[in-house]
């Protein structure tokens, strides 16, 4: 699973990377960013534009009666995506990228762990969109989950889910909604597995507040030694 996220992100330059439009408004940097919050994220449109814009971090389907779930939809396994009603359209053809600075996943013992690229670069972490709206006239809500993929070896040390990433390879086929879902999701699991093997992991101090000094690494006691 993914419950928070930390996301000190350059637009500009993000806009560039994707080759994406950047709308006003984007999220300010957090990085203690959880379930319900804005986000940034990047989708392409059926007319081959790619956007960079704000959504909100729980997904909800375009047939539900309301924008509140009565379960958690801030994340989406992806071996079951296609299958479950809540993201299955959007697995099809509503696929985004929702770019992160890093992640936390916590042990069965509840210490926090975060996980970044070695070098500090922005994760491109696979994700779901849908857009909502109450009734017909009303404006239109943009709502995202995190697909999340079983935990490579290292990282089942802390947890045994993990958001999948998608590599630069996949990113073209990932975002264009011409591109069957059933094609698409089971080709980006082993390559975003793999680049997940690349990441750097490390204890830090229970989540309270936001600023960066929350990802900062902690001294562990000797029964716990930094991964």
């Amino acid at each position: 699973m993914c419950g928070r996220f930390a996301a000190d992100l350059d637009y500009s330059g993000l806009a560039q990377k994707y080759g994406a439009r950047q709308a006003p408004g984007l999220p300010k940097p957090s990085w203690n960013i959880s379930p319900g919050s804005a986000i940034a994220l990047v989708a392409q449109d059926r007319h081959g534009q790619r956007h960079l814009h704000t959504a909100r971090w729980n997904l909800v389907p375009s047939w539900s009666d309301s924008d509140q779930m009565a379960y958690p939809t801030h994340n989406a396994r992806v071996e079951s995506a296609l299958t479950k009603r809540t993201y299955a359209d959007s697995a099809r053809s509503q696929r985004a990228i929702i770019p992160a600075s890093g992640y936390y996943e916590w042990t069965p013992d509840h210490q926090p762990y975060y996980f970044q690229a070695p070098d500090g670069h922005t994760l491109s972490i696979a994700g779901l969109y849908s857009w909502w709206r109450a009734r017909p006239g009303q404006p239109w809500l943009l709502t995202a989950t995190i697909l999340t993929t079983q935990a490579t070896p290292k990282a089942a040390r802390v947890h045994d889910r993990m958001p999948l990433l998608i590599t630069d390879e996949n990113l073209d086929s990932w975002l264009d909604p011409g591109m069957e879902g059933k094609e698409i999701l089971p080709k980006a699991v082993e390559p975003g597995r793999h680049a997940s093997e690349t990441l750097t992991m490390h204890p830090v101090a229970p989540l309270k507040g936001d600023g960066p000094e929350l990802t900062e690494d902690i001294a562990l006691d000797q029964r716990v030694k930094k991964i």
